[in-house]
């Protein structure tokens, strides 16, 4: 049967925690601030008032057909022009700084066309794109290999002097002697989408944000084969504080960034659906306070996992009040997978999924004598623990109570392709299947609303980072629509017999999903809307 003139629209749209941890729209808050994050990252609407086309040997005058030098266009570049990277080999680095930053209303884009790959040079920093006290710069889409740093992004120690407004998006950065990304003392700076891998023995971590940057988005980002932390956050209190003549004690290094204050604490940050895996070291969160933690895999490390921890005596500057929820920690080693000491309290950790595992070319067993969770006496009785699963392992400084899950056996098949050991998976292998024991049987948490792929959770939830248990369709019958109809439900599956035709307007609206069977018809005239993702009452 021909079937014509339909008008579908399938559109995903995004809500907003109550407790404002998500992306914000622009102008929106992030923590109950008022956003100051790149527009480049928060306005799909947003376009340069100039673009500078650029290419490996451009000698033009930067149009699109006549493209110009890249030393060239960041001569030229200011607030609210793009320098637009076309496909090619490319050799350089290049810096912009306080006299070349972008505005909050107009951000500098440096932007690479699909083919775009730069070899950082080997003098000076020694970095691809350095950006040193420059604000609201956008870095997008670029392979950048070798240097020192691929992407460097930094301003003062004290916060008043913190650079803001940088976004690193969508790019493939490996092979540099000491970090792939590093940022210092930056603030509402967001590191999305990026994959950073191979770094050198210089410093070796995968992403470091250092120097007490608040107000931090962390997501959808890989790292892997990185020979130190391959995620660390460390506000560095005693580079910021203790080099400068500031106290630990005095509010200048542990007070609130909301006054201004801390330089020696990274605060407000968001980290949520990144795949950190296969190195020597977990994340390092050093200093971390008033941060969610959430929807991220973290697996496997030679040498130990995850750490919430800090390095002074000053209980404040412990990585402290923290949400640690619906995440997948692994280890494989004897030390430990997840940490808290050193005043690190105050943390509410929920709904993970903790593991310790052997693995051969053909099997996973649990592994009893890996520290799967471990608090000091600092820590101890002082974090929320609630809800998680445990398989094998031990605990020091902690006991799993009646609201967790303690299994002392371990099966692959619980997941959709868990890995023997000597390989490298995709963060999807990790996806639980259904029936898997840590499946629908955890409280809903408002504070972790959707998994990593977006989907909205449900009660009972999911622990860790995937949810694939989905709540059962409305009963809907067959029916003929000619008029203008909403149906709202959490998930619709439409039956065959349903049939839109001339007149008709239906708008399906589910918070999952819309399913159409077999032999539903939108005839002549017939006009459909499908919109999944809608909180509905």
């Amino acid at each position: 049967m021909l079937r014509k003139s339909v008008v579908l629209m399938l559109t995903i749209l995004t809500s907003t925690s109550v407790l404002a941890i998500d992306v914000p729209d622009r102008g929106g808050n992030f923590f109950d601030s008022p956003e100051r994050f790149n527009r480049y990252y928060t306005d799909p609407q947003y376009s340069p008032a100039k673009t500078y086309f650029v290419s490996p040997n451009g000698n033009g005058d930067g149009s699109a057909s006549d493209p110009m030098s890249v030393d060239t266009a960041f001569r030229q570049v200011s607030a609210g022009e793009e320098i637009r990277f076309r496909p090619g080999q490319y050799q350089g680095c290049w810096q912009l700084d306080e006299d070349s930053s972008g505005t909050y209303d107009a951000p500098v884009v440096l932007k690479a066309d699909p083919g775009v790959e730069i070899s950082c040079c080997s003098s000076g920093r020694a970095t691809c794109f350095n950006l040193e006290y420059a604000d609201y710069v956008a870095v997008d889409g670029f392979t950048l290999k070798g240097g020192s740093y691929g992407i460097r992004a930094v301003g003062g120690y004290e916060t008043r002097y913190h650079q803001k407004g940088i976004a690193i998006l969508n790019n493939r950065i490996s092979g540099q002697y000491k970090d792939p990304i590093l940022s210092g003392g930056s603030d509402w700076i967001v590191v999305e989408n990026n994959i950073a891998h191979g770094a050198g023995s210089g410093d070796g971590h995968g992403i470091y944000l250092s120097n007490g940057g608040d107000w931090m988005i962390v997501r959808k980002n890989e790292t892997y084969d990185n020979p130190s932390s391959d995620f660390q956050i460390n506000a560095d209190p005693i580079s910021t504080c203790d080099d400068e003549g500031i106290d630990y004690n005095d509010p200048l290094c542990d007070g609130s960034a909301l006054d201004g204050l801390g330089a020696g604490v990274s605060e407000f940050n968001l980290i949520e659906a990144n795949y950190f895996h296969d190195g020597s070291i977990g994340p390092n969160l050093t200093s971390v306070r008033n941060s969610v933690f959430r929807n991220n895999i973290i697996g496997f490390y030679s040498r130990h996992g995850t750490s919430f921890w800090q390095e002074t005596d000053n209980p404040k500057l412990g990585s402290a009040s923290n949400i640690i929820e619906h995440n997948l920690f692994m280890g494989e080693s004897s030390s430990h997978v997840l940490q808290f000491i050193n005043h690190s309290g105050n943390n509410s950790v929920r709904n993970n999924v903790l593991l310790a595992i052997s693995r051969s070319d053909n099997s996973v067993s649990v592994r009893s004598n890996t520290l799967l969770l471990e608090q000091d006496s600092t820590t101890e009785g002082e974090n929320s623990i609630a809800g998680n699963y445990f398989a094998g392992g031990y605990f020091e400084g902690f006991s799993p109570d009646s609201t967790d899950f303690t299994d002392d056996s371990f099966n692959p098949a619980w997941f959709t392709d868990f890995p023997f050991a000597g390989s490298t998976a995709k963060a999807e292998a990790f996806k639980p299947v259904a029936g898997a024991p840590f499946t629908a049987v955890g409280a809903l948490l408002d504070s972790t609303p959707k998994d990593r792929d977006d989907t909205p959770r449900i009660n009972p939830t999911d622990l860790g980072p995937w949810q694939i248990t989905l709540p059962d369709s409305c009963s809907m019958s067959d029916e003929t629509v000619t008029t203008t109809k909403t149906v709202e439900c959490d998930a619709m599956n439409i039956p065959g017999g349903y049939e839109i035709l001339a007149g008709g307007d239906v708008t399906f609206r589910a918070n999952y999903y819309v399913s159409f069977a077999p032999g539903f018809h939108v005839g002549d005239g017939g006009i459909l809307h499908a919109l999944t993702g809608v909180s509905i009452p």
